[in-house]
């Protein structure tokens, strides 16, 4: 049967060089149970996410969702005992490094992953184009060896209902200690207290994953806002039951602030008069001023839909994050990504508080290079906030073209049907087609001939006796259509000779004239 969630919150912990290899009769164990579907009365989904109240689809089962506590209930899963999880596939692929995000793991169950990290210590470029460095402090995956600048930290990614099982190194040539609080652990201090490691040593805790989103980690020892201005945060990706659509692009963009005043040799040194003030002199998407510009840009095609996991590391400031030149066509506010929540569509920017996080879509709709920045200009135009997606692939002028076109005129008028008629053509509404507003716009006529008036436009109009200035229009009584509906028309005999301008009532720019000869 499945147990309480908070039988389960408490992470285990033992410190050890590495984590022994998983037992092998779990590997071999599969998951199997069936809890029904029990959905609180209130609870609804929007259009955009699948509905809860109408059941879970085939896919997500044996697993369900159940709202039992509160008012509003929690979206807590069943939890599969920790003695009856299997470890997860060994092809699946639990981290990765900004922007890849690693891909969503493709089964319906709860299981256990391994991931080790460690802690690096160095001095890595920060403002490349101005030749500036920084002393850095980071996390990388134990064994890349080749990773010198972990800044940020490696994305990670599981399941609700897994439990992560997380090892962090602190390498014996660091000088100060160091841990990490996961905003995605359910547990004491996030798992900081339990994964405090000094240089040398390791430490290793087990945390359920409870809640769906997109999460920040960070260093939380000794002088907390210190080690985080140094670059000591991550991702933690964290997916629903019912997984996000398919898209074509997944991206990680991290923003952070970093606290420095210009040193010796190109290395600028932390400032902590400038960290207390919360005044950065660079704010970076991705530890850097150049992780996503030129080379390092994001790439994408017309038709094509990238989605983006944004965290806010801060430690700060607010984010505005923001397109140019497009908009977030999806938006999962506060990176709330449980299907019970709704989503904003078409939103041109959108809040991350500090700590927070988002999850933005957007559609690649015309051949562009898009900006992502936070809309606090400052931050990106003096201090580095700044990316580019590139969206490659064929001009779309229905959406977006250089220049002037055809858009807004109307096509050539069609012959009137006979001599004696008049046509209001298709677009002859628009004041730039007022030399077209009636066709002809002098007709001649003999005493006693019917005049007949064709509507072939998009809307109504009248022909009113009297003049206009082109603003507003005077009658004269003579005569009057009344509405001509489209694909209507209107008749007319004109027995005395004479001239007689007309108008169009709701159009006083529609200025035409019929000319009466005895």
């Amino acid at each position: 049967m499945p147990i309480r969630p908070s039988k389960l919150v408490r992470p285990s912990t033992r410190r050890t060089a590495r984590s022994p290899s998983p037992p092998t009769d779990l590997t071999k164990r599969r998951f199997l149970t069936a809890a029904p579907l029990a959905v609180a009365a209130s609870a609804c989904a929007t259009a955009d996410r699948s509905p809860l109240v109408s059941g879970i689809p085939s896919e997500v089962e044996p697993e369900f969702v159940t709202l039992t506590s509160g008012r509003f209930g929690s979206i807590i899963p069943d939890l599969q005992p920790v003695s009856q999880l299997p470890f997860a596939s060994s092809d699946e692929v639990h981290v990765s490094t900004a922007p890849s995000v690693p891909p969503p793991a493709d089964r319906a169950d709860q299981r256990v992953f391994e991931v080790e990290l460690d802690v690096i210590e160095s001095t890595c470029p920060l403002d490349p184009a101005n030749g500036v460095s920084t002393e850095m402090w980071g996390y990388r995956v134990t064994g890349q060896e080749e990773v010198t600048c972990g800044v940020p930290g490696p994305v990670l990614r599981g399941r609700v209902g897994d439990l992560a099982r997380i090892t962090l190194h602190n390498l014996a040539g660091n000088v100060e200690p160091h841990n990490i609080d996961f905003h995605a652990v359910t547990g004491q201090g996030g798992g900081a207290e339990a994964l405090t490691v000094a240089p040398g040593e390791s430490a290793t805790i087990e945390a359920r994953l409870l809640y769906p989103g997109a999460f920040m980690y960070h260093c939380a020892f000794g002088d907390v806002p210190k080690h985080i201005a140094y670059g000591m945060y991550g991702m933690f990706i964290v997916d629903p039951v019912i997984g996000l659509p398919d898209v074509d692009h997944e991206w990680a963009v991290m923003q952070a602030e970093w606290y420095v005043t210009p040193g010796s040799d190109g290395v600028a040194v932390f400032d902590p008069d400038a960290l207390r003030l919360e005044h950065p002199r660079y704010v970076t998407f991705n530890g850097r001023t150049d992780a996503l510009v030129g080379d390092n840009a994001l790439r994408m095609q017309v038709g094509e839909r990238a989605r983006f996991y944004f965290v806010n590391e801060g430690l700060n400031l607010d984010s505005n994050f923001h397109p140019i030149g497009s908009h977030w066509d999806t938006v999962y506010p506060e990176a709330a990504t449980h299907s019970i929540n709704g989503v904003i569509r078409g939103s041109q920017s959108t809040l991350v508080v500090a700590g927070g996080g988002t999850v933005a879509e957007l559609v690649g709709h015309v051949p562009s290079t898009l900006i992502l920045v936070d809309h606090a200009l400052v931050r990106t135009f003096y201090k580095g906030a700044i990316g580019q997606v590139v969206v490659e692939g064929d001009p779309n002028p229905d959406i977006f073209s250089a220049g002037t076109s055809t858009a807004g005129t109307a096509p050539p008028p069609e012959a009137p049907p006979d001599e004696n008629a008049v046509l209001m053509p298709a677009g002859g509404y628009l004041k730039t087609n007022a030399d077209i507003a009636y066709v002809p716009l002098r007709r001649v006529v003999k005493v006693g001939t019917p005049v007949t008036f064709y509507n072939q436009d998009s809307v109504a109009h009248t022909v009113t006796s009297g003049t206009s200035d082109g603003a507003t229009g005077t009658p004269d009584g003579i005569f009057d259509s009344g509405d001509i509906g489209v694909g209507d028309s209107w008749t007319h005999i004109f027995d005395e000779p004479g001239t007689y301008p007309y108008y169009c009532k709701p159009h006083p720019w529609m200025i035409g004239t019929v000319v009466v000869e005895s």
